[in-house]
């Protein structure tokens, strides 16, 4: 089953905005962070059995979460830690403001 993924915030009139994103972008998306993962950790000199040992998980698994099946924020974050780093979420807006959540 494909997720959807609504985006919500709200505008500068108060109403609350809606839109959704077509399940292939959410797809394009998921592919492109996976491969800015793989090339993270190429760039520190890590293999995917490092990362795996560090995480407590299988090199495969840590191959399934390079290639964008990724099940939350919480195995981004445990990735990122593994190669020495913290996960930040930043919220985006359409005016440019950008504000740490968390």
């Amino acid at each position: 089953m494909a997720h959807r993924i609504v985006l919500e915030g709200q505008c500068s009139s108060g109403r609350r905005q809606r839109s959704h994103v077509p399940d292939r972008v959410v797809g394009m998306l998921a592919e492109a962070r996976a491969w800015r993962l793989a090339e993270m950790r190429q760039e520190r000199g890590c293999t995917q059995a490092q990362v795996a040992e560090r995480m407590g998980v299988s090199k495969g698994r840590v191959s399934q979460i390079e290639s964008g099946q990724v099940s939350g924020t919480d195995v981004v974050a445990r990735y990122v830690e593994a190669l020495g780093g913290s996960l930040v979420m930043v919220a985006v807006f359409g005016d440019g403001e950008l504000r740490k959540v968390g």
